[in-house]
């Protein structure tokens, strides 16, 4: 039997695959500077953050999903979302997807992840302000 070497790049030690990396570590993506918490990304930092977290059903979907540090990624681990990130951190991080390239539409995954935040309780400012003042007009 013959053992053949394998390529560091070619083994995957439960590192997630994504049209959102792969674009940005194609060089694909300039615009896209740093990672959901602020973060600088290089090529070889970079890697994919699961928003609602795998380990409590968060699928890798590209809703699901935005680009991060490892560091800040692992710091991150399972806690909820809300403890972590702001609605300003999140503005940050969208701002730099407002393009479309073949494959990827930027601006509808802005949308995506904005609806996905609000839905693992990160509080938009203009949301809570609309409920509230919805709320007003039901009592006055």
């Amino acid at each position: 039997m013959e053992i053949k070497s394998v390529s560091e790049s070619a083994v995957s030690f439960g590192s997630y695959q994504n049209i959102l990396k792969t674009l940005y570590k194609k060089g694909k993506m300039p615009q896209v500077k740093r990672g959901l918490y602020g973060d600088i990304l290089t090529k070889d930092n970079v890697s994919l953050e699961h928003l609602k977290p795998h380990s409590e059903g968060g699928k890798t979907i590209l809703s699901n999903l935005a680009l991060a540090s490892k560091q800040k990624n692992n710091a991150r681990g399972a806690k909820p979302l809300s403890e972590v990130l702001n609605w300003e951190m999140v503005n940050d991080y969208l701002s730099q997807f407002n393009f479309r390239i073949k494959g990827f539409n930027g601006e509808a995954y802005a949308e995506m992840i904005k609806k996905t935040v609000e839905e693992l309780g990160v509080i938009n400012p203009k949301e809570l302000a609309k409920k509230g003042k919805k709320h007003l007009d039901k009592i006055v």
